[in-house]
């Protein structure tokens, strides 16, 4: 039998031809009669199943040849189908392969694939939900060291603006509400810190924090602007704002204090718009008329006072109060009502300035500011070439004041690129430690306590004198 894969398709016509042949030549001696010379007569015969008749020395079969056996091979055309055609079955069929077999799971296997099963998928549930479910909890990590002068504009129609080719950078922190997971990350991040609503806000009131954080950072430009004209001779002077709260001395009102003291009243950014000592109310548009009406108070007093307080819709509204008054601690003795106010002061300049900062809040950007203004009103390049990010608050005798979140800060400017960080002296020396150890020996962390010692530290690191221009 020829294997199927080498076998001739199996055609029925040329099978008869082929077996007439194997049979004729397997049975020439069998034949009826005998075979005599060329020129014989015709001999008849059997061969198997096939009829042979010899004629003219020749054999000619019966079987279906058209023409008589010569002694070349050519390929027979039969005329007739064979009486009897036998095929083999596995000359026309394929081969099967069988699969390997199926073996089902035990029952062990079975009863713990639900339990992993409804395992995996409440797994699945609690991330989905976690990425999308606010906890209250608030972060702050690192943010942005970004050029000063993107968001710096000067009216050059009124003095002439140099602007530099590096410039200082101000810095920023994150702290937007976190979700679970977020949290989860931050928890685990060694420079993220995560804090609850209270420990960010104190009253946990968010958007009253955002209001106030961005007249921390309005007033931080009024300063800068204020020092860096100053210090270059231009003539700038300050106009007084309203009486707003800033905070409160524990001191003077610690957390058992009576329920009429001002942290028990007042909140971060009310506005003091009257007081009532017993005479009627007195106006209060600026904060020095507030010290005066102090002035013939007594502490144990209460005083009636209208506030302007900020609402949690980011509005404002107007309500009346009653405050005791208390004594300062100080030597001379003053009565206060106990509140920190916080410096709303405006600047008059002789050109108009103005820093683009958006929705970011808080002073820390006084120092980077200040210095901003004096590289772009000065010529050469007062930064030196590796790129400077700056950070502290600004007074307006040119004190640098601390700021939050310097690790956070630090890892900012590193990711900038920025090789030199100046930072306020009374960051501390522990905390400035922390923020070195953080962003190592790519980051120089340079501590100032004035705008004189800023000068100086940008001066000494390859940046130019400053000029004052010439007006």
């Amino acid at each position: 039998m020829i294997p199927l894969t080498s076998a001739i398709p199996a055609s029925p016509v040329a099978l008869s031809t082929l077996r007439a042949m194997v049979s004729l030549i397997s049975g020439l001696g069998a034949f009826r009669g005998c075979v005599s010379s060329s020129n014989s007569p015709p001999v008849e015969g059997r061969a198997g199943s096939v009829e042979v008749t010899w004629r003219d020395g020749v054999f000619v079969s019966r079987a279906g040849l058209r023409r008589p056996m010569a002694s070349r091979a050519k390929m027979a055309k039969p005329t007739t189908k064979a009486k009897r055609v036998e095929i083999s079955v596995s000359d026309t069929q394929l081969d099967k392969v069988l699969a390997s077999r199926v073996v089902a799971p035990s029952l062990r296997a079975q009863s713990l694939a639900i339990p992993l099963a409804t395992l995996a998928f409440l797994l699945i549930g609690v991330v989905l939900g976690a990425m999308v479910w606010p906890i209250q909890r608030f972060e702050t990590a690192p943010g942005t060291a970004e050029p000063v002068g993107n968001l710096l504009s000067i009216a050059d129609d009124q003095v002439v603006v140099y602007t530099p080719k590096t410039g200082v950078r101000f810095v920023t922190a994150m702290g937007s509400e976190l979700t679970a997971l977020q949290s989860f990350m931050g928890w685990v991040d060694p420079v993220v810190n995560v804090l609850t609503c209270e420990e960010r806000f104190g009253d946990c009131t968010p958007s009253q924090s955002h209001e106030i954080q961005l007249g921390a950072m309005a007033n931080a430009k009024e300063i800068a602007a204020y020092v860096a004209l100053s210090y270059l001779g231009f003539d700038a002077t300050f106009t007084e704002g309203p009486a707003q709260v800033a905070g409160f001395d524990t001191t003077l009102c610690p957390t058992d204090s009576p329920k009429k003291r001002a942290c028990k009243v007042l909140q971060v950014g009310d506005v003091i718009e009257s007081i009532d000592l017993g005479d009627g109310p007195i106006i209060i548009d600026v904060v020095s008329k507030l010290t005066t009406a102090l002035a013939e108070a007594a502490p144990g007093d209460v005083a009636k006072l209208t506030v302007l307080s900020l609402s949690s819709d980011g509005g404002t509204k107007s309500h009346g109060v009653e405050v005791e008054l208390v004594a300062s601690a100080e030597k001379v003795p003053r009565t206060l009502i106990g509140f920190t106010a916080r410096d709303t002061r405006t600047v008059d300049l002789p050109f108009t300035i103005d820093f683009d900062t958006g929705g970011i809040g808080g002073p820390s950007a006084g120092l980077s500011f200040t210095l901003a203004l004096i590289d772009n009103l000065t010529e050469g390049e007062m930064t030196p070439p590796q790129g400077v990010a700056v950070t502290g608050t600004i007074q307006e005798d040119g004190t640098v004041g601390p700021i939050g979140a310097l690790v956070q800060k630090s890892m900012a400017v590193k990711k900038s690129g920025a090789k030199i960080f100046l930072v306020p002296t009374d960051q501390g020396v522990d905390e400035i430690a922390a923020a070195q150890a953080a962003v190592g020996s790519s980051v120089e962390i340079v501590p100032v306590a004035t705008l004189a010692e800023a000068l100086a530290a940008l001066l000494k690191r390859g940046g130019q004198p400053v000029v004052a221009p010439t007006r």
